[in-house]
């Protein structure tokens, strides 16, 4: 007997609990585990990305050890214009954040400390330049000056206010700094910290020079006072130092800030384009701060691209010859922006005054297509989890170059946003976030409410699978707003249970939630959230419109396509063998309106316009609802001889003569039959947890938190028992609940799974059977009632119990589509 555990899903709406699939062991991404997150970016000999990357090409290793890759992602550039992605992404009939629009993120920072006073000039000019020319739709841009006062700006599209703000950069460097013993340069001052005799010695005798007239009594000043040669040298030393001293005070400054504004990015997904336009700074001293900036951009999915705007030519206005100094100090002051480049995966771009416009353009040619991978770090027991660890990722491929950065830092879990503060972030982020891949669909059914319709939201996510003993779930939220006036018509958070086991050639499983709302006709834009247990998170958007269903004329609801019953699906699967079928439901005030209402049904192969199949359409009795009459209509296509591929399903709904509807919904065809679990099978692949962590039990506990603590303690504990796969003692705790208070329905129909786990599924027909007298509106009592008899080979009795289901719920959707499995069996 073929067993129907798609079913359960529906009565649990958890997804199907059919045992996985025998894969050969490989890294999986699990919840629990800490994972680091890098994103690279491999390009062949050709410097054009490479596509089709495989996980067990990369090779990761931390301070030489080894790291098995358990998180794999390829993002990929569209090769689509932003606006042909937006309408397959967002305004497509299933919309997903995979290849969803999105440009660049760029963050202009200038370092205002380490610039001379009209040094930034040029590259003021050139970005500019690149803001009016080379900024494309849907990229943002952030400008910064540091350490301030100048332009403070996040992540923007208004290109005009950025130009407008760059005017307010100004370079504030200082050309010499005066110490106690005179002027001296900074790149003097380091030098005699170097132990640089020479340095040291020409700094005095410049000093000595300085001094004034060299009569008699001056030069015995010197001695008078106890101001010997090596005195004096140390005098020169200690001016030295507090020069450095003031120096670096001053680039700590600008690291911090530098660094704080990185991590204020880092809540934003996405690859970041961080452009340092600095002339540099010493770094002798500095090897903590310029980690902490690395270690900030690696959280924050940053790559640093620096712009030395150093005047290489020789400077006519100096005072005296500088000979070899100018280049050496250069050479020190780029250094350190040498080091961002390269830990961050960047660039340094040397004398980018002569071709800042380039540079530019350069950044603005770059490919947003990369790859994301995870790893477990080593375990560390220790509390420096602040410390920056080297990392290396090489991939497995002849003439491949990878970008990555060279390390991270495991940040500390009490400092990472909770949950509420990940959501309202990815709410608000500028573009949908790919972390946590996201489709979803929408089916639009007519409401019970006049002036309402109803929307059935279908979602599935690749989340991590769920780890031994831990009952992790992710979080998953929505927003509708008009798209008219931005106002919220609808919004919900729940969450998902994690699945067991993984996507075929997936480091992560499928998690599925549904969820249904009601709202007016109009158009409406809608954004959905899920956030994995370890913090991943990914949004897609969707534009959708709801149309009026309770007008004078006939009209019609979307077509539920499904090759399981009680299956809502967001991408459509039919199989050659099995046939393709639907319900669709015709709405009318009148019974004039529907009673010469014909439907049809073709498939049509993608990209063409001729049919290739056609099917029967039973359209059945009037039904009357608190809005008038519907008429259900079942779908019937067989696909006997038809190419595994993609095809639309176009349904037109007659009135007469003239096409009242047309609804058109994509499905796959794949060949043979729809894959099915053995009733052992299914008995060895029901998960306790499935029913424990679903909503309905989640439900029934927060209700009776407010209503019966004693109550709430014994069905806490029959949850627990039956999670433990401790079936006699959950039977026993939900027939306790039931003793006292005969009226609790959701008790019958949890009792009804012990016994079912027990393996006593006669005692788990009474038991559903009960729940289902007690609450008529129990979709999942039927639902498992149906699918137990159907198991049992009870057919009609399954047909009784879904026509009793839809006699208390007319348009449950779930019971629909199972009805017009178990009829064409």
């Amino acid at each position: 007997m073929r067993q129907w555990s798609c079913v359960i899903a529906a009565a649990l709406a958890l997804g199907a609990f059919a045992a996985a699939q025998e894969l050969p062991p490989a890294p999986v991404f699990k919840a629990g585990v800490e994972l680091v997150r890098l994103d690279i970016r491999v390009t062949g000999a050709n410097g054009q990305p490479i596509r089709d990357l495989r996980q067990d090409e990369v090779e990761i290793a931390e301070h030489g050890a080894p790291r098995p890759v358990v998180f794999f992602q390829h993002i990929q550039e569209p090769a689509e214009s932003y606006a042909e992605v937006a309408s397959r992404t967002v305004s497509g009939e299933v919309s997903t954040n995979r290849g969803a629009a999105r440009g660049h993120l760029y963050v202009l920072v200038f370092d205002q400390v380490h610039i001379q006073p009209g040094g930034e000039q040029r590259a003021r000019m050139a970005a500019d330049r690149f803001l009016r020319t080379r900024i494309r739709r849907g990229d943002r841009v952030a400008l910064f000056a540091l350490p301030g006062p100048g332009p403070q700006l996040g992540f923007t599209a208004d290109v005009r206010r950025v130009a407008t703000e760059l005017l307010n950069v100004r370079g504030m460097a200082e050309p010499q700094a005066i110490g106690a013993m005179g002027t001296m340069t900074d790149y003097e001052a380091f030098q005699i910290l170097r132990r640089n005799e020479q340095i040291l010695e020409r700094v005095t005798e410049r000093g000595q020079v300085a001094a004034g007239p060299t009569d008699s009594t001056r030069r015995t000043d010197a001695s008078a006072v106890g101001t010997t040669p090596g005195a004096l040298t140390s005098l020169y030393s200690e001016n030295a130092l507090r020069i450095a001293n003031i120096a670096d005070g001053e680039t700590r400054r600008v690291l911090a800030a530098l660094s704080d504004v990185l991590r204020q990015i880092r809540t934003i997904e996405g690859r970041k384009s961080v452009v340092l336009i600095s002339e540099g700074f010493y770094a002798d001293r500095l090897s903590r701060e310029i980690e902490e900036v690395a270690a900030a951009a690696a959280e924050s999915y940053s790559v640093i691209d620096a712009l030395d705007i150093n005047r290489h030519d020789l400077d006519i206005t100096a005072d005296e010859p500088v000979g070899a100094d100018q280049a050496n100090a250069i050479h020190d002051k780029l250094t350190p922006l040498g080091t961002f480049a390269a830990e961050t995966g960047g660039t340094l771009i040397i004398d980018a005054n002569r071709h800042a416009d380039d540079a530019f353009a350069a950044l603005a040619d770059q490919s947003t297509d990369y790859y994301l991978i995870g790893f477990t770090p080593v375990a560390d027991d220790s509390k420096d989890r602040d410390a920056y660890r080297r990392v290396t990722v090489h991939v497995k491929r002849r003439d491949a170059q990878v970008s990555a950065r060279t390390g991270f830092t495991l940040t500390d879990p009490a400092a990472r946003m909770d949950r509420h503060q990940a959501i309202d972030r990815a709410m608000a982020a500028p573009f949908s976030q790919q972390a946590v891949p996201i489709e979803y669909t929408t089916y639009v059914m007519r409401g019970s409410t006049m002036g309402l319709e109803r929307v059935i939201l279908s979602l599935a996510a690749q989340l991590p699978l769920s780890a031994p003993q831990q009952t992790s779930r992710a979080d998953v939220a929505f927003v509708v707003r008009s798209a008219a006036d931005g106002r919220v018509a609808a919004s919900g958070h729940d969450t998902i249970a994690l699945p067991s086991a993984r996507d075929p050639r997936e480091t992560t499983g499928t998690g599925a939630y549904r969820v249904q709302f009601d709202v007016a006709p109009g158009e409406y834009l809608m954004r959905a959230v899920v956030r994995e247990p370890g913090g991943l998170v990914g949004t897609a958007d969707r534009r959708l419109v709801v149309r009026a269903l309770d007008g004078p004329s006939l009209t019609a609801g979307d077509v539920v396509l499904s090759a399981a019953p009680g299956d809502l699906p967001v991408r459509p699967v039919a199989y050659t063998s099995d046939g393709l079928s639907g319900i669709l439901e015709l709405y009318g005030r009148t019974p004039d309106q529907l009673r010469n209402a014909r439907v049809t049904a073709e498939l049509v192969p993608a990209g063409e316009t001729a049919g290739v199949a056609s099917g029967s359409c039973d359209v059945l009795e009037l039904r009357t609802t608190s809005r008038g009459l519907s008429r259900e209509t079942r779908i019937d296509v067989p696909l006997q001889g038809i190419a595994p591929g993609t095809y639309l399903a176009r349904v037109r709904v007659l009135d007469g003569a003239d096409v009242a509807a047309e609804i058109v919904r994509e499905v796959e065809i794949r060949s043979g039959t729809r894959p099915r679990t053995t009733d052992e099978e299914a008995g060895a692949a029901f998960d306790p947890h499935l029913v424990v962590d679903g909503a309905l039990a989640r439900a029934f506990i927060t209700r009776l938190t407010n209503e019966s603590a004693p109550v709430t303690t014994t069905v806490s504990l029959g949850l627990d028992r039956l999670a433990a796969r401790d079936y006699p003692s959950a039977i026993a705790a939900f027939q306790a609940v039931l003793a006292q208070d005969p009226a609790q329905g959701d008790a019958a129909f949890l009792l009804g799974w012990a016994f079912h786990g027990a393996g006593d599924d006669r005692q788990a027909i009474s038991a559903w059977r009960r729940a289902a007298f007690i609450n008529r509106q129990l979709i999942p009592a039927y639902l498992a009632l149906a699918e137990t008899y159907m198991r049992l080979s009870q057919r009609g009795l399954a047909l009784q119990v879904l026509h009793a289901g839809l006699d208390a719920v007319p348009r449950s959707l779930e019971l629909l589509n199972m009805l017009s499995r178990v009829e064409g069996k």
